[in-house]
């Protein structure tokens, strides 16, 4: 007899197969040369064996494998150890993945298999014919064991089967987890549950991969086959090759997509090469470079509530043509140093003309006139346009900033805005010659009251004056005039008292 060290012998028979029940998993680690070991008890097939030993095997593909629980059934072959030679031949036990008794995704355990093998022996005829090793042949017999297949295995009657269609590659996992690698199905053939994708802009055979995670169906019969879902499912990925898949847009707000026509997806009919990525959340986390995003037509977002953008260093946007704040928006930003640079130009001018009126004169025919009588309200808002000249710097915002075209800033541009040691923008110029504003009041201080005094006390002497001359001429007084005049000093002196006392006037 030749001896075959693949077959082992159990009661005078010879197997090369022979199925285990899975007892316990090592899930330590500790064997570095024994990983995903497992402890099994043998069976004999068909529960005709009574010998329980118990061995341990390894896992036969180290890079994909299904770690088995308590209570299912793999089949367990011999293969070369690791201590193998040309000179010695060494042997272990290998498995394979369990065996699809239930035809379950979830688990494929047999409850009290090694009590229903004592009780179901060969002498018991009658038992045996209304079961199946063990597995009762009605669902609630199957599910309703009162046995718990394995103590570490949360046993959930909410998985189920994905459909297969036609040529399908299914993964699917014990927890409601499947990828398929499928295609655009020929409906000619009917099926349990129809695709719910469509052929779209493509063909019949068209490739399609489904990645989907946690499917959770309600009131669904044992085992019944169902569908991924893009709405429905926990998470999951599309990637589609031409086909139609519909789904519902977690936000109705888009304006600003539809206007722009960056809604081809609805326009063909959710049609085309896409990926669809749909989620509860959907984070992006690049820990050490970019997220890029490039799109030919467009790219849109929107937010039922609100859209973020936070950057440290800067938030940029730039085009070519047009930054819409809004729906087609017409008003354009006004720029920030040249707006205010028109308004220092306009405050300096006002202040021109202020003074220009406070000291005009006009010729009499008894000479030259005095100042206007109102020339404390010129005083008092030229006051006011040196306050609104120094509060310029005080308008344009230090974060945001806007440039005149595309393409960035001129070189002159960039070369101010570098040279700035304090954001100001008031530029000085040579407009005026005469009666021009002092250095002080281009930097936007006040005039003191100092000088407002000074400057009404010579208003004040010029009308004395005036008034002497006017006598001399007329050899007669004016009560008229004199008493303008005295109600525009006593005004004068109100005003000036004011600034005194710090009560403005």
């Amino acid at each position: 007899m030749v001896l075959d060290p693949q077959q082992t012998v159990f009661n005078g028979i010879s197997y090369e197969w022979f199925p285990a029940e899975v007892i316990d998993v090592d899930f330590s680690g500790v064997n570095k040369e024994g990983l995903y070991t497992v402890f099994c008890r043998i069976h004999g097939a068909f529960g005709s064996q009574t010998n329980y030993d118990v061995i341990r095997a390894r896992a036969m593909d180290a890079n994909i494998k299904r770690i088995p629980i308590q209570g299912e059934i793999i089949l367990v072959t011999k293969a070369p150890s690791p201590y193998a030679s040309a000179v010695a031949l060494s042997q272990e036990y290998y498995y394979t993945n369990p065996i699809s008794i239930q035809s379950s995704v979830h688990h494929n355990g047999l409850p009290g298999l090694r009590d229903m093998a004592k009780i179901f022996t060969p002498q018991n005829v009658e038992k045996r014919e209304n079961a199946q090793d063990g597995i009762g042949n009605k669902v609630k017999d199957r599910l309703n064991t009162g046995k718990i297949i394995d103590p570490n295995f949360p046993e959930r009657f909410d998985v189920y089967p994905i459909q297969p269609y036609s040529g399908d590659i299914l993964l699917e996992g014990r927890w409601g987890q499947s990828i398929r690698f499928g295609s655009t199905v020929d409906e000619r053939r009917t099926y349990p549950q129809p695709p719910s994708w469509k052929k779209g802009l493509g063909e019949t055979g068209n490739p399609i991969t489904i990645i989907s995670n946690g499917t959770n169906p309600k009131n669904v019969p044992f085992n019944e086959f169902i569908l991924e879902s893009v709405d429905k499912d926990d998470s999951s990925i599309w990637m589609t090759s031409a086909q139609y898949v519909k789904f519902e847009p977690a936000s109705k707000y888009t304006p600003s997509i539809e206007d722009k026509s960056i809604n081809l997806f609805m326009k063909n009919e959710y049609g085309g090469n896409s990926v669809i990525i749909a989620s509860d959340r959907i984070v992006f986390n690049a820990k050490k470079q970019e997220i890029i995003g490039f799109s030919k037509e467009g790219i849109g977002f929107s937010s039922e509530k609100g859209i973020s953008l936070d950057g440290k260093q800067v938030v940029e946007i730039e085009s070519e043509q047009k930054i819409s704040l809004g729906i087609n928006a017409v008003s354009p930003i006004l720029l920030g140093d040249r707006t205010i640079n028109w308004l220092a130009k306009l405050c300096r001018s006002l202040i021109f003309l202020c003074e220009s009126i406070a000291r005009q004169t006009h010729p009499t025919g008894t000479g030259p006139s005095g100042a206007p009588i109102n020339v404390g309200d010129f005083i008092t808002t030229k006051s006011k346009i040196q306050s609104l000249l120094g509060d310029l710097d005080t308008l344009p915002s230090k974060l945001a900033f806007v440039n005149e075209k595309s393409g960035g800033p001129s070189k002159v541009e960039k070369q101010k805005a570098q040279e700035r040691d304090e954001p100001t923008y008031i530029e000085t110029d040579d407009t005026f010659q005469e009666g021009d504003t002092s250095p002080s009041v281009i930097k936007g201080d006040f005039a003191s009251t100092a000088d407002i005094v000074s400057l009404v006390t010579e208003l004040k002497r010029l009308q004395d004056d005036e008034m002497t001359e006017y006598k001399k001429l007329s050899g007669d007084v004016d009560v008229e005039r004199e008493k303008r005049i005295g109600e525009f000093l006593d005004e004068v002196n109100r005003r000036i008292d004011g600034l005194n006392d710090g009560s403005g006037g």
